[in-house]
């Protein structure tokens, strides 16, 4: 009976210091637990302020609140509970740092800043709630491998097992000499011992169970003094959608994304209408060299013009070697043959005539040598053709775009041989139907392949139909490097009625989930709210809003469509 007591006192004592102890060394530091930032927001006329305190330091987050821009070069001035904090000092631009020892005691601080930018000074108030400190490291369930591998476990359960050994000894039970009847010994144990084993199960029972909730009472509070109390991290808050889908972005999230906001406004516009153009040329800097007549293609002293090449107006570009018929050329050549006849014939009449010049009139002279003169512009005339060359020159300056010649090439009549072209003066010629006839047109902007605006200015439209459409001319007024001659481009005008909208840069519209257009707004320091929108374009880099935003609303314009992937 005594050894049933003793094993039961064992169990109960082991169990308390499982329980007491679970996993938990005491030779291991407590976890650091993490916790959220305490901030403080505070929005201004002109100025938003963002605060956090970390590292007993309070970093402070200082933009402008109509462009989210960093205020830079400012002075910040803290006074926390009518306490002087200090001045703050620039970490990076729009951020600046204070030292916060005040921040070590939990409670609402009542904190003021004085911000000075360019010479004007702000005032900005607001309460910094800084929470008591929480410790997340409780007990863990206790369990029997935890137990077991506790060394305290063992050291109790020996101290237990030797307790209940002496425990046996003291009350074993005592044989009665008198008892022993017909050869068979019988033991007996004693009456005072029947009334002290109870006793000693209760009271073992009840050491065990109070050693229980005192031990696990030390470890759930961190009574012991000998123990510090566990560091509590901190953790940034980071970038989330909210269940009713706005974003939350902190402040540097907002510094690293670049982003921008721009207050909407109101104002009279006209819609603008796409059609397909195509890039041409000037027609008064466009120019074609093509052949006279046919012929071989020579070279030029510089040697064949190539496209890409610049030349000036005038400038020879080859030389063409006129080709004669088989029959032209046997009539030439007998032309050539009777004028040199009669041109020695009259060399003779003229010399005969000088040689009795007193004799004859002058006049007869006179003949002759005139005579003489128009016999040999026959014969210089009659020279043969192939052997003449003819300067092919550009007709105007610019850059040669096509070059359909090689050397020693037989062209017809006709043959287009060079174009030239002036790349910074180009046309584009627009294709409109009849809900384009308005002749009002205010503005009108062209969009290359890399979707760059490019302004335009209206020349006129052609007065008949081509293929039931109306052709449109415009100027480019600022070339660009993305037009090229017969590239297909969007040029986009403007015309019509005046209609009142939001104009915002292209960049500003998102697409949503669902694929609809929206924007995003900012309805706080670090709060962006998503609204959905009607949109026409304008000039290519603009749309209009035409519904969906209010005059006076924070949009974003720059990191929209980041803000827009954030989940």
């Amino acid at each position: 009976m005594t050894r049933v007591i003793a094993l039961l006192l064992s169990f109960f004592t082991i169990s308390a210091v499982a329980l007491a102890h679970g996993d938990h060394d005491h030779d291991e530091p407590a976890p650091a637990v993490g916790r959220a930032v305490p901030q403080i927001e505070i929005a201004g006329k002109e100025l938003e302020l963002v605060g956090e305190v970390a590292d007993r330091a309070l970093k402070i987050y200082l933009d402008r609140k109509a462009t989210n821009a960093p205020v830079e070069g400012a002075t910040v001035t803290l006074t926390v509970d009518g306490i002087p904090g200090g001045t703050a000092t620039a970490a990076n631009p729009g951020t600046y740092e204070i030292a916060a020892p005040w921040a070590d005691d939990p409670g609402v601080k009542p904190l003021k800043f004085i911000v000075t930018v360019d010479g004007a000074t702000t005032e900005l108030s607001g309460d910094l709630t800084i929470p008591e400190a929480e410790h997340a490291d409780a007990a863990a369930p206790a369990t029997w491998a935890a137990a077991l591998a506790n060394i305290y476990t063992w050291i109790i359960a020996g101290l237990a097992a030797l307790f209940g050994f002496v425990l046996a000894f003291a009350f074993r039970p005592v044989a009665l000499s008198a008892a022993i009847e017909d050869g068979n010994r019988d033991t007996h144990v004693p009456a005072v011992s029947q009334r002290i084993l109870p006793m000693l199960l209760l009271l073992g029972v009840t050491i065990a169970m109070a050693a229980r909730p005192q031990t696990a009472r030390a470890h759930e509070g961190h009574d012991h003094a000998e123990e510090p109390a566990p560091a509590a991290g901190t953790q940034t808050a980071v970038p989330r959608r909210l269940p009713n889908g706005d974003v939350y972005l902190p402040k540097p999230s907002q510094r690293l994304l670049n982003v921008r906001t721009v207050i909407a406004e109101r104002k009279p516009t006209r819609r603008s209408r796409e059609l397909i153009g195509t890039v041409v040329s000037d027609p008064s800097s466009f120019g074609q060299v093509q052949a006279p007549m046919d012929g071989r293609i020579e070279l030029s002293e510089r040697g064949i013009s190539h496209v890409g090449q610049r030349v000036e107006a005038g400038e020879v570009l080859a030389y063409l070697s006129p080709s004669i018929p088989i029959a032209d050329l046997g009539t030439m050549q007998q032309l050539t043959a009777e004028v040199a006849g009669k041109l020695k014939i009259a060399e003779q009449k003229l010399a005969r005539l000088s040689r009795i010049a007193g004799v004859v009139a002058q006049k007869e002279i006179d003949d002759t040598r005139a005579e003489l003169e128009a016999l040999r512009e026959q014969q210089r005339v009659l020279v043969q053709k192939d052997s003449e060359l003819i300067p092919l020159k550009a007709p105007v300056a610019g850059i040669i775009s096509v070059a359909n010649v090689r050397a020693g090439q037989v062209v017809t009549t006709r043959d287009t041989l060079f174009e030239i072209v002036d790349p910074h003066r180009l046309w584009i010629e627009a294709i409109g139907g009849a809900e384009h006839a308005d002749p009002d047109i205010a503005a009108a902007h062209a969009l290359d392949p890399e979707n760059h605006s490019i302004k335009l200015a209206f020349v006129g439209r052609a007065p008949s139909l081509r293929q039931q459409t109306q052709p449109l001319q415009f100027k480019v007024d600022e070339t660009h490097e993305g037009l090229t001659i017969g590239s297909a481009v969007k040029v986009l005008i403007q015309q019509g009625k005046l209609i009142d909208g939001i104009v915002l840069p292209d960049a500003a519209v998102v697409r949503a989930p669902n694929g609809l257009p929206r924007v995003w707004a900012k309805e706080g320091p670090q709060l962006f709210k998503p609204l959905p929108v009607h949109v026409a374009p304008l000039d290519g880099e603009h749309v209009v809003i035409l519904d969906g935003v209010e005059a006076g609303e924070r949009i974003v314009v720059d990191g929209a469509e980041l803000i827009n992937q954030v989940r």
